[in-house]
């Protein structure tokens, strides 16, 4: 008997290409595909499946939001992420909300093959770790350590404004936002805007 598995992505390309990855398998077959976070999550909660593979950055719910949403209520589908994001920055952030495994969109066929494999038979899949990233296991609040501007900038930053906008929302020049974020990151121990992302999300910041 085949494993059930649903696809998410907001990719027609990157849909048709897991669906004729998994069509080659006698052991996996395809049973659903979502487009945007809110389809996937309803596929999840009422597809007879084994394993949800979901993208990170979908349209309507991230992806990390669908899978807090399932957790939340107790549904335990395996979830495996499959994301044109950098292991390193995301892998400690899905493991802990719940995820069995995450895999780049740049990996080999046999490797998502293999990931899917181990995590439909119990174990989990997880390519990368993340070392610059906080603890997210952590109950902590890591965004206590700054300012009320630097808490600004961060949250408009997490939600992808760009640094002119910021600077005109705040009536502060650009160069001063470049500053906040310099402090800001360098207070969080981050290297990038995606990582910033991430935890701003694992905190319920944006």
């Amino acid at each position: 008997m085949s494993a059930r598995i649903i696809i998410a992505d907001d990719h027609q390309v990157v849909r048709q290409g897991l669906r004729d990855i998994l069509s080659r398998t006698t052991d996996l077959q395809v049973v659903g595909e979502a487009v945007d976070g809110a389809e996937a999550e309803a596929m999840a909660r009422t597809e007879l499946a084994d394993l949800l593979i979901l993208d990170i950055a979908l349209p309507i719910r991230r992806g990390i939001q669908v899978l807090e949403s399932l957790r939340a209520d107790g549904i335990k589908l395996p979830v495996l992420f499959f994301s044109m994001y950098s292991a390193s920055q995301y892998v400690e952030y899905v493991r802990h909300a719940g995820a069995q495994g995450f895999i780049g969109k740049d990996a080999e066929e046999s490797d998502l093959l293999r990931a899917i494999r181990r995590i439909l038979a119990g174990g989990s899949s997880f390519s990368g770790r993340s070392r610059n990233v906080p603890d997210l296991a952590a109950g902590d609040n890591p965004f206590k350590a700054l300012s009320r501007r630097e808490l600004e900038v961060m949250q408009a930053l997490a939600e992808g404004t760009s640094i002119l906008e910021i600077a005109a929302r705040l009536g502060v020049s650009t160069q001063s936002v470049t500053t906040y974020r310099r402090r800001l990151l360098e207070k969080l121990g981050l290297k990038s805007n995606a990582e910033l992302v991430s935890l701003a999300i694992l905190h319920g910041q944006v």
